[in-house]
Order: structure tokens, then C-alpha cells, then sequence
């Protein structure tokens, strides 16, 4: 079975949810390795100056109290996605039609998910793998590259390489929890073209690649944000896309979407 797919990955990610995670299943060969990095003309800390300065500017992202994002979710079917993010808090809800088949959210210290897809018809606690992964997308400011030492993030320079027909600055980022993932900016937008993180399966009982790549940058209030995100593991022949027709900044929050359904 082959699958279409998103994270936000927000993502990275947005393949952390535990339902979703059950449903890899062994595939086709893993994500290619990259070439051998060129040295790089710039230093990590210049790229992150710089790729702050694309999107709009860290005092901008620092403004920014809540997001909500609505779009559609496409894998081996296509749903609407509703997606909040405040500090601290993460919400994101799949549905097909009035009915939701997904949740994920994180409030806090809590943490719960339903996938009715995958046999979790009741909010049921998150793994603590799980709720760390998606915790970290509960970020409105910009992610983990704008005010990444606030934020705990190590970022080194890996170096320069081609990457579908352009160049991209590689960059290492280690989070406060030791999660390793790679990001690659483009040497002239300096703008965000893949994350590549790993997760481990337990189906497949190793870890495999996986990457989310951005596109179609948009303006939304002064911020560039991309409005297309696909996810591929093919390792796991696995691959979803969300496409975002809506992304707000700070638009009152729905809290009935952090509650759990009775």
C-alpha cells in the first residue's frame, strides 16, 4: 500500500503521531544519501541571519501569539486539515466530511490523539517519543530556526550541495533533547527546501529517513510561509502532502479544538 502525506510539519514532524506511525510498512529503497558537502561560503550563524531575514524578520515572528492553518490533507484519500498552533499548544484535526478521522494535539503537559483510520476511536495519550515530536511543533514563532539559541537549538554548518536543480546551505540542528534533523536552504531565497529527520519503526524495527519539502512561499502579514508540505518515506512506502488555501496570524483561538471529545 502506498500513501500520499503532510507534518507541518509543521512539521517535522507530522509523521510523529503514533496512529499514523502504524501504518509504514516496508518498501522501496531508503532516501538517497546526499553528495559529499562543498565548504561553505557563509557561516551557520549567517544562513540563520539570513533565513530569518527572508520570512520576514525575527521582531515579526516574535509578534506572532497564534496561527491557524486550513487546507487539505492528501494521501490515499484527501480530507480538509485544521491546524492551530500558540505557544505551547498544537492542535491539528484531519477530517472526511463532517467526520473526524484524526487528531492530534498537544495542550501543555497534555497529550492525546485519536485515528479512527488505525482502530483509536477515543483520545488516547500520546506515546512520550510522540509528545515530544509534536511539542515541538507547538511553536509559532518561525520553528527552529529564528531564535534558535532562546530556544535551546544547537546549529552547526554541514556545507553546501546541489539539490534539485539549485544550491542549498545544509544545516545540522540538535534540539535540547539531543533530536538530530537536517535543514536545507536555498543560497539565494534562503528559504527553507527540506527537513530531513529519521524515526524509528518498530514494524520495520530500524529507523528510516524521512523528509517534509517545502513550497510555494506566501506572503501572510509581512511572514513568508510555505503553502505546500509533502512528506516522503519511501523507505516506508510512505508520502502525504498538505496543501494550506488559509494560514492566519494571531486569529483568536478555538479552544473547543484542544479538548478532547466526550
Amino acid at each position: 500500500m502506498s500513501r500520499k502525506i503532510s507534518l507541518l510539519a509543521l512539521v517535522v514532524l507530522l509523521l510523529a503521531c503514533k496512529g499514523e506511525s502504524q501504518l509504514f510498512h516496508h518498501g522501496n529503497d531508503p532516501l538517497p544519501p546526499d553528495p559529499a558537502p562543498q565548504p561553505s561560503d557563509l557561516s551557520a550563524d549567517q544562513v540563520v541571519a539570513k533565513y530569518v531575514a527572508a520570512r520576514g524578520g525575527e521582531e515579526k515572528f516574535k509578534s506572532i501569539k497564534t496561527l491557524k492553518m486550513t487546507g487539505t490533507w492528501e494521501a490515499d484519500t484527501t480530507a480538509p486539515v485544521t491546524v492551530y498552533v500558540a505557544p505551547g499548544r498544537y492542535s491539528r484535526r484531519i477530517g472526511q466530511g463532517s467526520q473526524v478521522t484524526m487528531m492530534s494535539v498537544v495542550d501543555g503537559q497534555t497529550a492525546w490523539e485519536i485515528n479512527t483510520r488505525n482502530g483509536i476511536v477515543k483520545p488516547t495519550p500520546m506515546s512520550a517519543d510522540s509528545a515530544a515530536r509534536f511539542r515541538r511543533l507547538a511553536d509559532p514563532q518561525g520553528g527552529a530556526l529564528v531564535n534558535a539559541k532562546a530556544k535551546g537549538n544547537k546549529v552547526e554548518m554541514v556545507g553546501k550541495q546541489p539539490f534539485k536543480g539549485a544550491q542549498v546551505y545544509k544545516l545540522k540542528v540538535t534540539t535540547p533533547d539531543g533530536t538530530v534533523s537536517y535543514q536545507y536552504i536555498d543560497t539565494k531565497t534562503f528559504l527553507t527546501r527540506r527537513v530531513l529527520n529519521s524515526q524509528y519503526v518498530p514494524q520495520l524495527n530500524k529507523s528510516i529517513g524521512i523528509e517534509v519539502l517545502h513550497e510555494d512561499y506566501r506572503d501572510v502579514g509581512g511572514l513568508k510561509f510555505a503553502f505546500k508540505e509533502t512528506a516522503n518515506a519511501p523507505e516506508a512506502n510512505f508520502s502525504q502532502t498538505f496543501s494550506w488555501d488559509k494560514i492566519e496570524i494571531n486569529q483568536p483561538v478555538d479552544e473547543a479544538a484542544f479538548k478532547a471529545p466526550k
